[in-house]
């Protein structure tokens, strides 16, 4: 239950702290894309409450946007605020990547050059520092154009939330001259506590905690990091007819306790380091996070799109893997056909000319491939508990009408485990 108090509070604060240096960003000349459900808080936060509060354009975009339609309306509305959630930003990046690909190499390596610019750029940025000349020469001619080609040439201000997005699709970005501004808080709380503005963010943290709010981390371990719990004029009022988890998720002080693990650091940025319930503990009694494992999974095999660890109770971890497939934009399902990013990773590392999921999991060296990334994956985890024993490829890629995603396309996990 949210009172018109604190989510009208919590919108006009968040994005009034996020551009109090840019005034020129709150008026009627700036646009926004709304692509959520209403009912989420992200959409209610930022297309209903906070267009109406700071007065920017807001376009809709059609319902299968999530299905492939979103850059059409990027490109006609050119938001200059936008917010997008992990898993469209690694669309983007790979629809991209893949566009790059495809191009001589003497245009790749100019796209580097440029890349190498936008870097530059975002860390003067950080510092608040002038960027060297080089920078306009590498905007004017390849930056400028990638941004143009998703709609966010005008785009000022790059937010995403609802879910962890990993460092490495942070660091593409940010070589795109597009810092991300990560947005960390819950329903609970009516959306953000924690923000970045532009004179304060750090790509690798969830933000400071909102002006008003009071941000703390419960039972710290040795290395700071314990649960992350926050209260202020935000806070819902509790679980409607529903008292007994009300009472578990709001203590006696009156703090949400979030279930996520994360730890402030001495610049009062938040870093948040794993999901407390999301922990897998062991036949062994070891607890393990999955989302880091899975994470560097997703970078030593690229043709992943989703990935699970599994393993409660159990002797060792194993893991259930989908491959990037196309989308049937009639019915917004995955389908078997790969996309060209995987079919050219196949054809490039293991010569081999596979255009769907059911050739892949058919043949050999595909699974030995996999296997190898799931042994780089091992090298790096924390410990041998950390370690994915055994997989096996999903026939049909992890989705919001699968039931495996919700509609901000985070992963059910109590669902995904069932089904499968």
């Amino acid at each position: 239950m949210l009172s018109h108090d604190a989510v009208v509070w919590e919108n006009v604060a968040t994005l009034n702290q996020a551009l109090v240096s840019r005034p020129d960003l709150a008026g009627p000349s700036n646009r926004s894309v709304s692509y959520l459900p209403l009912s989420h808080i992200a959409a209610l936060g930022i297309d209903v409450l906070s267009h109406y509060c700071m007065g920017f354009e807001l376009y809709f975009a059609k319902p299968d946007a999530l299905q492939g339609t979103l850059v059409e309306t990027l490109t006609w509305a050119r938001p200059t605020i936008f917010l997008a959630v992990p898993r469209v930003w690694e669309k983007f990046e790979e629809k991209l990547k893949e566009i790059a690909a495809s191009k001589p190499q003497f245009m790749q390596n100019i796209s580097g050059w440029a890349k190498g610019y936008g870097t530059i750029n975002t860390e003067c940025k950080i510092k608040g520092t002038e960027p060297p000349f080089c920078y306009s020469v590498a905007n004017f001619l390849i930056l400028s154009r990638i941004k143009a080609a998703l709609g966010l040439d005008k785009c000022e201000v790059f937010f995403y939330g609802a879910a962890p997005l990993k460092q490495s699709s942070v660091d593409y970005f940010a070589s795109l001259d597009m810092p991300m501004f990560n947005m960390y808080g819950m329903s609970e709380t009516s959306g953000a506590v924690t923000i970045h503005t532009f004179e304060k963010f750090k790509l690798d943290a969830a933000g400071f905690a909102l002006p008003g709010t009071d941000l703390i981390i419960k039972n710290p371990d040795e290395n700071g990091e314990g649960e992350i719990c926050m209260r202020g004029r935000n806070t819902m009022m509790g679980y409607l007819d529903n008292e007994a988890e009300t009472i578990k998720c709001i203590d006696s002080y009156g703090y949400v306790q979030s279930g996520d693990k994360g730890k402030i650091d001495n610049e009062g940025f938040l870093k948040i380091t794993g999901r407390i319930k999301e922990l897998i503990i062991t036949a062994g009694g070891e607890n393990v996070a999955p989302v880091l494992l899975e994470d560097n999974f997703k970078v030593e095999f690229p043709p992943c799109s989703n990935i699970m660890v599994v393993g409660d109770n159990q002797r060792f971890l194993a893991a259930l893997v989908t491959l990037k497939v196309d989308i049937d934009l009639n019915t917004g399902n995955p389908t078997d056909t790969l996309l060209p990013e995987a079919i050219n990773y196949f054809k490039k590392e293991l010569n081999l000319d596979i255009k769907t999921t059911k050739e892949a999991m058919a043949n050999p060296l595909v699974i030995a491939n996999i296997q190898k990334a799931i042994e780089r994956t091992n090298s790096k985890a924390v410990s041998r508990a950390s370690h994915i024993r055994k997989f096996k490829i999903v026939s049909n890629d992890f989705s919001i009408s699968g039931g495996e995603l919700t509609p901000t396309m985070k992963l059910k996990r109590k669902v995904t485990e069932k089904k499968y």
